[in-house]
């Protein structure tokens, strides 16, 4: 009887994560929508910065009093590094999805859980297999694929949602590792004053008066990146980092669809076929480590 209990728990911790973690990136693929807009009239940059003084806002008045109690952590120096990688995350993210087609910005993006994986090989010396080290290059060879560098479309801004896949990738371990010490509205609330704060110099160089309109899109984003956020942090409480990495493949999707309805952007064949190496390898590479452990 106390193995099926425990085995329902289980079952109901894992739907329950999984349940956030889609939740998670249906709520990201709109804010990104949003930015993509307001990246056709105001510098990337100055986003960044009203992204996180309007998720700041947001949360002290969420909060209210307990704001203060919850700046206590046991570790503040991992929550400011950890909102500072999410930061970096934000601005490559903006600046590609102000430069480039929706759909090819999110599938170099997918590359998140492979580079995940070599972090892991370089930083925390983990021992890989032949198959791991095969999935790897698959991987890359889809991204240089959807680059496609040797055509005329090539563009260089293509290096923006690489180096966001990377950020994001030292951002999650980081997340998961806070899980163990701190309160995840504590964890929020550290990567709304990181972010602010260190936006603070791009709000000052790129401010522009935004239309009540562009203002109101500007809150909004702040709220749903809260959201957003706070789903992906308790997410991470169910289910391990690992498992939630494969589901950032939704993004894709979402992707696809927001570009062709809202932009009418339909994904070149290397776009499709570079996205179905780096869904696969990210796959079977998160299956393969799911065994070794």
């Amino acid at each position: 009887m106390n193995s099926i209990i425990k085995l329902y728990e289980v079952s109901s911790n894992r739907s329950k994560g999984f349940f956030l973690i889609i939740a998670t990136y249906f709520i990201f693929s709109i804010m990104e929508l949003i930015a993509k807009d307001l990246g056709q009239r105001y510098d990337p940059l100055f986003i960044v910065f009203t992204r996180y003084v309007s998720q700041l806002i947001f949360l002290i008045l969420l909060f209210n009093k307990d704001f203060s109690k919850l700046l206590k952590s046991d570790m503040p120096k991992l929550q400011l590094g950890r909102g500072a990688l999410l930061m970096l995350t934000t601005c490559c993210m903006f600046a590609g999805l102000a430069t480039l087609p929706f759909a090819d910005h999110i599938a170099i993006y997918m590359i998140g859980p492979i580079l995940t994986m070599i972090l892991a090989i370089i930083l925390l010396k983990e021992k890989v297999s032949n198959k791991q080290i095969f999935l790897i290059i698959i991987g890359l060879v889809g991204a240089i694929v959807i680059a496609n560098p040797g055509s005329k479309i090539f563009n260089l801004y293509i290096i923006f949602p690489f180096l966001a896949a990377l950020f994001f990738a030292l951002f999650t371990i980081s997340t998961k590792y806070l899980n163990k010490n701190d309160n995840s509205s504590t964890t929020l609330i550290y990567t709304a004053i990181s972010g602010s704060f260190l936006a603070i110099p791009f709000g000052i160089y790129f401010f522009e008066i935004p239309s009540f309109f562009d203002l109101c899109l500007m809150i909004l984003m702040g709220v749903l990146v809260t959201l957003g956020h706070f789903f992906f942090i308790k997410s991470l409480i169910y289910i391990n980092a690992s498992v939630a990495s494969p589901f950032v493949n939704i993004t894709l999707i979402l992707a696809a669809f927001w570009g062709y309805v809202i932009y009418n952007e339909v994904p070149e064949n290397s776009t499709i076929l570079g996205s179905i190496l780096i869904v696969v390898s990210g796959y079977y590479l998160t299956k393969l480590k799911n065994i070794s452990n």
